[in-house]
């Protein structure tokens, strides 16, 4: 059971300031952002950034396999349609068990794309956050550590 150890407003605390005291303090749990109509998820293992997810984000996952992965839209199209009769399949599986994508070309998109989310992030000045301990990123298919002072 999570409960909350921290919450407050962006206008008084960062978000890199709230990420590297959670890192610094090597805990476990949901960083929860909230601004407008947008909600972003940063789990953190141990004091590691391991997977964050975006309610509202303006990049979806198919647009960087295009772009990355010179993925052409017929084939995004047709594993998108796919992915209505397969609910709860992720679209990278789709791909890669299609033959279109190697696992490798998901996972970097899958990084660039969380990367992306949490950059934009750390520019929020407005907006809410609150920390959840104990709250783990359940059945994702790719765990990255997303390094802050590498972005």
């Amino acid at each position: 059971m999570a409960s909350t150890k921290i919450a407050g407003r962006l206008e008084t605390f960062r978000p890199i300031h709230l990420i590297r005291l959670l890192q610094d303090a090597r805990v476990t749990g949901r960083l929860e952002f909230v601004r407008t109509n947008q909600r972003v998820n940063l789990f953190i293992e141990a004091g590691h950034s391991v997977f964050c997810t975006s309610s509202g984000g303006r990049l979806q996952l198919g647009e960087v396999l295009m772009r990355q992965a010179d993925l052409r839209k017929e084939v995004l199209d047709l594993a998108l349609a796919l992915q209505t009769d397969f609910p709860g399949k992720r679209i990278g599986r789709i791909l890669v068990e299609s033959g279109s994508l190697t696992e490798a070309q998901v996972r970097d998109a899958v990084v660039a794309l969380q990367q992306q989310v949490l950059c934009e992030v750390l520019l929020w000045r407005d907006g809410t956050f609150q920390f959840l301990e104990g709250e783990l990123a359940a059945h994702e298919d790719v765990r990255i550590e997303l390094d802050i002072d590498q972005l």
